[in-house]
């Protein structure tokens, strides 16, 4: 079994929703999957009607992620802390590029200040990376865990040419979602109501998305909130030895 297999996923960005590997950019914000890779990456630019830098860094990080994983030798520490060196490697990729198109006169600083979220799933756990104030949020055994680093809210990528990035780790199980929004589907909506609807929509992600949508125009959103859902929907090893095959 391939780890596409395992997993369900729906990207909304706007008025579209896909589930195949895309890129989609609606104003700054811009949305990219790869679920035969289990990745999902959500980027906002600063800038409101430039979504270039947004855009160049989900590219980076999706060939990056492609790329890294498939060529990266396992060796004797677990896939866990290889996918995470290789989204750090990636951020890296992504903030150098910003800063040496703004040093080229090709953006200025407020342009290029990129918030970017992205998670690698892996069979039976994820590597989640966060630059800025993007949610990204797990929902296992009916609680709300918020994946964000603190530390990292308030830098932006192509601000500084120095980035420390911190890869959180966490557990994936059978029935686990994951979510990547902007920040004001938890601000604006609350913990609590996503936390009801994706217990009473567990096994239905295109449902739990319309409750979140109808909720959302209601509470003045303007558009459809973008995020990326991603469900656990089987375990299976074949998944694992799948996953370790790209690796080697």
């Amino acid at each position: 079994m391939k780890l596409k297999e395992s997993i369900d996923i729906v990207a909304q960005l706007g008025n579209e929703q896909f589930s195949e590997k895309n890129i989609q950019v609606d104003a700054n914000n811009v949305v990219g999957i790869n679920p035969e890779l289990g990745l999902m990456v959500l980027a906002v630019s600063s800038s409101q009607s430039n979504s270039t830098a947004a855009s160049k860094s989900v590219e980076i990080m999706l060939d990056d992620m492609e790329l890294n994983l498939r060529s990266t030798r396992k060796d004797s520490r677990q896939n866990t802390s290889v996918v995470s060196r290789c989204i750090s490697e990636s951020l890296d990729n992504i903030n150098e590029y910003l800063c040496f198109q703004a040093e080229r006169g090709a953006s200025t600083e407020t342009d290029r200040g990129v918030n970017l979220s992205v998670i690698q799933i892996q069979p039976n756990t994820i590597s989640c990376g966060n630059i800025g104030n993007l949610n990204c949020v797990l929902f296992s055994n009916s609680e709300i865990v918020m994946l964000t680093n603190e530390s990292m809210m308030e830098q932006k990528l192509g601000i500084k040419t120095s980035l420390e990035s911190k890869i959180i780790e966490q557990d994936f199980a059978v029935g686990d979602i994951l979510i990547l929004s902007t920040p004001e589907l938890m601000t604006q909506l609350g913990k609590d109501f996503i936390r009801i609807t994706l217990s009473r929509f567990n096994e239905n992600l295109e449902m739990a998305i319309r409750q979140i949508n109808t909720r959302a125009l209601h509470h003045g959103f303007k558009h459809k909130p973008t995020l990326i859902l991603c469900r656990k929907i089987r375990s299976n090893e074949a998944s694992r030895s799948w996953f370790n095959k790209l690796l080697n």
